[in-house]
């Protein structure tokens, strides 16, 4: 059984963090566990001007990144069914979150010509964990030095980006908003808990944070 998860959330929200504990965890309890990187931060490091007022190079390097996601996806699943053993495959942010930094019209476009739907992609995986931006609930905790690839700047901008993802997601069936807490490893914790519950995990398995 191969169980497709995305992990998101707004800037500074302690993905990195998570995919850490989550490969920890379920490879001790006998998953093989692939932890996909961020498309969008392996674009920016290659080069890619996300930034760029150039509407048409904008919406190529979605359009893009949204066939390169996939693509990789895809790879993945091949090596997880190879493994011959249960398999979770965790995308840092997945096909839906491209269409948050999109406008309406342009994600359309991006649809039609790439032949795919939203309800296709939302169906790819089994559950969504987004994770509150620390931007609002602890945004003492807020920074961006941890992620060179990071473009947003201030509380607001991180805010406006978390409310924009939620929205992206928000028709999935299995969408989980983790919000901010005072101490990471409590909403690590429930991000684990709520795994867990997707792989039909027994309650009163512990996560020795």
């Amino acid at each position: 059984m191969i169980t497709k998860i995305v992990l998101t959330g707004g800037p500074c929200a302690g993905k990195t963090t998570t995919n850490e504990r989550i490969e920890e965890v379920f490879s001790k309890l006998g998953y093989a566990v692939f932890t996909l990187p961020e498309a969008a931060t392996l674009f920016i490091k290659a080069g890619a001007d996300f930034l760029t007022k150039d509407p048409g190079l904008y919406y190529e390097i979605h359009k893009n990144m949204m066939l390169f996601l996939l693509q990789m996806e895809e790879s993945f699943y091949r090596i997880a069914e190879a493994t011959g053993k249960p398999a979770l495959i965790i995308n840092d942010r997945g096909a839906m979150d491209i269409s948050a930094y999109m406008n309406p019209g342009d994600w359309q476009r991006l649809l039609r010509e790439t032949g795919h739907t939203e309800e296709e992609l939302l169906a790819r995986y089994k559950a969504v964990f987004h994770l509150s931006t620390s931007a609002k609930g602890a945004p003492n905790s807020y920074t961006l030095s941890n992620n060179s690839a990071r473009m947003e700047e201030s509380l607001a901008e991180a805010i406006a980006v978390d409310d924009n993802l939620i929205r992206a997601w928000k028709v999935h069936p299995n969408l989980h908003v983790i919000e901010s807490e005072e101490f990471v490893k409590d909403k690590i914790d429930k991000v684990l808990r709520g795994i867990a519950k997707e792989l039909g995990i027994h309650e009163s398995v512990t996560f020795d944070l």
